[in-house]
């Protein structure tokens, strides 16, 4: 593991507490203005610049001391957004491999109560307690059967055009 100021992807620990992160809207996003290429080449021109250069051109040194500030967020965002895209590509996929477990297991448990509700004499007792994971899993089941439901019964209706073999 590297150093959280300086994560490196697969790194589960961050400390970005230099950083002053900012949240905007979507909305906001579309009106600001965005760089092109070349423009590392431009800020570090005028970084580079020599005092006499900025004052000849008008600029005075706390707007080159912003522009500075603004250039090592800049750069230290660079620095650790690969790492923060994959812990965030890492979190999603755990998150579908853990609603996949999931899945399979409320499955597998349905199974088996409804396995031990056939085999009980009082198995109505057995199925009550879970009757909304047992409504839960059969869902998918129950939408496909009324699917092909109406599929049936629009091929049956009068004028239907007849299913082709092609």
């Amino acid at each position: 593991m590297s150093d959280p100021k300086h994560p490196k992807p697969y790194d589960q620990i961050f400390d970005l507490s230099d950083l002053q992160l900012v949240d905007i809207t979507p909305e906001h996003i579309s009106h600001l203005t965005k760089l092109r290429d070349g423009h590392d080449v431009a800020v570090e021109t005028l970084l580079f610049a020599s005092p006499l250069a900025l004052k000849r051109a008008g600029i005075h040194p706390d707007e080159a001391q912003e522009l500075a500030a603004l250039w090592a967020d800049a750069q230290r965002i660079d620095e650790v957004l690969p790492a923060a895209e994959k812990l965030v590509e890492l979190l999603r996929e755990t998150r579908l491999v853990r609603g996949h477990e999931i899945a399979i297991r409320l499955g597998e448990m349905v199974q088996q109560i409804r396995r031990r509700a056939d085999r009980s004499p009082d198995g109505a007792e057995i199925l009550a307690p879970f009757e909304k994971v047992i409504a839960y899993q059969s869902a998918p089941a129950l939408k496909a059967a009324a699917t092909k439901e109406k599929m049936r019964a629009k091929e049956e209706a009068p004028g239907a055009p007849a299913p082709s073999d092609g």
